[in-house]
């Protein structure tokens, strides 16, 4: 006769388990991209992009601002698919974008 204990426990009662915020899963994952429709973070956001996408959908040709976290560098594409001018974006740094970038980002990756 077995003796399998079949009560259930929280995730989150068990030690050293945690959730952590969107700023500190970014940096244990390498950073994350932030990217915003208006100068200085303002607008519409998406934060913590972690992989590269192919089309940024809602977000395509609308971008005017970026922030990375963590120590990923990341390429942005003005094309989808990882084509057209590509910018190299450095990592902890974060910029309001001017000229011809501004507004006219369609895909983004990790380098």
């Amino acid at each position: 006769m077995s003796h399998i204990n079949n009560q259930t426990q929280d995730l989150y009662s068990i030690e050293l388990v945690q959730d952590l915020d969107h700023e500190a899963s970014a940096t244990i994952s390498g950073g994350g991209l932030d990217l915003s429709t208006s100068y200085n973070g303002k607008g519409d956001r998406v934060d913590d992009l972690t992989k590269g996408y192919s089309s940024l959908g809602y977000f395509n040709n609308k971008v005017s601002w970026y922030e990375l976290t963590g120590k990923k560098d990341w390429y942005a594409y003005t094309g989808k698919n990882f084509t057209g001018t590509r910018y190299l974006l450095k990592a902890g740094s974060k910029s309001n974008l001017r000229g011809y970038a501004n507004n006219n980002w369609e895909s983004v990756k990790p380098v």
